[in-house]
């Protein structure tokens, strides 16, 4: 048990000091666990939006390798917000901290920011949770990137991931704010959430340099998490559900966030990490679609580390799931004036002022700012080559073409890297900026827009799915013949599929431009100028007139329903 009185007393005395530091670079994201027993094939499932808005947003495959033992690893500086550049621009550079170095490394698909998948199928999503100011520390040498990169490059089953990223951070101190990791394998799924252990930890100390929980997701059930903490009350004796880093409510009780006296139980979200609501609507949301029953029940404020699914669940449906924006709703930001005439559901978001009073929009899982989109699939009893799989797309999930990267590739095709560009470069050779674009267009007409997107995204990214068995059952034969042979057909594969992804997207693009040029509907042989909708000409004139001024309106006629 950790000695806290002194440490406890001295953290009072520092906490109007302390400064925030917490991942602010993808502060808005959501992620979802699912485990094989909640899955229609079998598989767990991952997600993340980053929704940042300025993260790098290039991909690497990092090799395996091996090191002499006693190698020592030293720190780069991997910030999450990279003012739209990519990475190597503004940071990669070394900080004179140095780790234990493995001597043998998995290989894996990481973002410049996150390790997402490694070769013995292990996967990772995130989401920032922030948490208590007090519990900021900047002595650590360790940050959720570099923790995720970590449980990569050494865990080979997603318990293992989740100890090499628990024992790091306590013995070389977390300089991050609170944030989760969902973090899975073929057998089972995770959230793992961390927090720092304030601002007079130094490494070298005895107490661990980090806090930290890990709940497992049972089968059957989703858990997910949008910028608050999942995790509760924390069944210390359960070993087979439950790992967790030494001396939690001890120094809870001796900061006095938690009282046993008062007989309620103790929470690890609302006695020690303090994780507030203002996202939950999006937790609300995963799981009212997972098991509609629920819905009528579910209390955003107080929503459960789980819920069991009605139905298992395809990698396209919950797909489908970050896709949303509350459709069907009362919450639908397809509806209202601020929709537009094309019901646009997107939104800039911001604390906005009306009236003398605050408020701001309804934060829908499809968010307009999102980096990209990741779905990892984790499976057991699969040839070892097809074990990790990454679903990845740029842009925000509406938009979203999702391309398969298996984690056993030797190298991503350009597209994602060197040929990616960042906010500042423009490039028709980057995927990136070919889901960019299509995505900015398509505001100028949503609704329309968006219908025959998908009808292109279906003919792309649905056969991707549908062929996904062919695929792997081709690279398995080859790889019973070969095994450099089976990772090079997987290799060429989602290299050609990027390629064609990428072309497709373009014509698409200039597909909108051409049917909704100036304004006007091309189709069927003729050049349509359909007008504004009846619902939406009602909403401007009932506007325009409730003043003196009336804004161009002449000899106006309301529409006939």
């Amino acid at each position: 048990m950790m000695r806290s009185g002194y440490r406890a007393f001295m953290i009072a005395c520092a906490a109007a000091l302390a400064l925030m530091v917490f991942s602010v670079g993808t502060s808005a994201c959501t992620s979802i666990a699912l485990p094989p027993g909640s899955t229609i094939d079998g598989s767990s499932f991952a997600t993340h939006n980053a929704d940042s808005g300025a993260t790098p947003y290039e991909m690497h495959k990092v090799p395996a390798a091996e090191y002499a033992p006693g190698t020592m690893y030293e720190l780069l500086t991997i910030p999450q917000m990279s003012n739209g550049l990519q990475l190597y621009k503004v940071a990669l550079q070394p900080t004179g901290q140095f780790v234990e170095q493995a001597e043998k490394t998995y290989g894996y698909i990481k973002s410049s920011i996150f390790g997402y998948v490694n070769e013995m199928g292990v996967g990772i999503g995130e989401t920032t949770i922030s948490g208590r100011r007090e519990l900021s520390n900047q002595n650590g040498y360790l940050d959720i990137t570099h923790l995720s990169m970590f449980a990569m490059e050494r865990g080979a089953t997603a318990r293992e991931a989740i100890q090499v990223m628990g024992s790091l951070a306590e013995k070389y101190g977390y300089s991050d704010g609170g944030e989760e990791l969902t973090v899975i394998d073929g057998k089972e799924a995770w959230i793992f959430e961390i927090i720092g252990p304030g601002p007079l930890w130094q490494v070298g100390d005895k107490e661990p340099g980090a806090f930290w929980v890990a709940q497992r997701v049972k089968d059957g059930y989703v858990s997910a998490s949008a910028n608050t903490p999942a995790i509760r009350q924390i069944e210390w004796d359960n070993k087979d559900e439950f790992m967790y880093s030494p001396g939690i409510m001890e120094y809870a009780i001796a900061n006095g966030w938690y009282d046993p006296s008062k007989g309620e139980p103790f929470e690890w979200r609302l006695h020690f990490v303090k994780g507030s609501a203002p996202s939950n609507r999006r937790i609300w949301r995963v799981f009212s679609l997972l098991n509609p029953d629920l819905a009528p029940t579910l209390d955003e404020n107080n929503l459960p580390f789980q819920v069991p699914v009605k139905y298992k669940v395809s990698a396209q449906q919950v797909l489908e799931i970050h896709r949303d924006h509350y459709d069907g709703t009362e919450f639908d930001l397809h509806k209202g004036i601020g929709a537009g005439p094309w019901g646009n559901p997107r939104r800039y978001y911001g604390t906005v002022k009306a009236d003398g009073k605050s408020y701001s929009f309804q934060r829908i899982i499809s968010v307009r700012n999102c980096e990209y989109l990741t779905l990892v699939q984790c499976r057991e009893n699969v040839d070892p080559a097809l074990k990790g799989l990454l679903w990845f797309s740029p842009v925000c999930p509406d938009a979203a073409w999702m391309l398969p990267i298996y984690a056993s590739v030797t190298a991503l095709n350009p597209t994602y890297r060197e040929e990616a560009g960042d906010h500042f470069d423009f490039s028709r050779k980057s995927i990136r900026w070919a889901v960019g674009s299509l995505s900015t267009y398509m505001n100028l007409k949503y609704t329309p827009m968006y219908a025959d997107m998908c009808k292109f995204r279906d003919k792309y990214e649905g056969a991707a799915f549908r062929n996904q068995k062919a695929v792997e059952t081709a690279a398995v034969e080859i790889l019973k013949q070969d095994r450099d042979a089976g990772i090079r057909f997987l290799t060429d594969y989602s290299w050609k599929l990027a390629d064609s992804f990428r072309e497709a997207i373009w014509e698409t693009v200039d597909y909108l431009m051409w049917k909704y040029d100036m304004g006007f509907v091309t189709e069927n042989g003729k050049v349509n100028g359909k007008g504004y909708p009846a619902e939406w000409i009602d909403m401007m004139f009932k506007y325009d007139f409730g003043s003196s001024d009336v804004r161009g309106w002449s000899n106006y006629v309301a529409p006939t329903k």
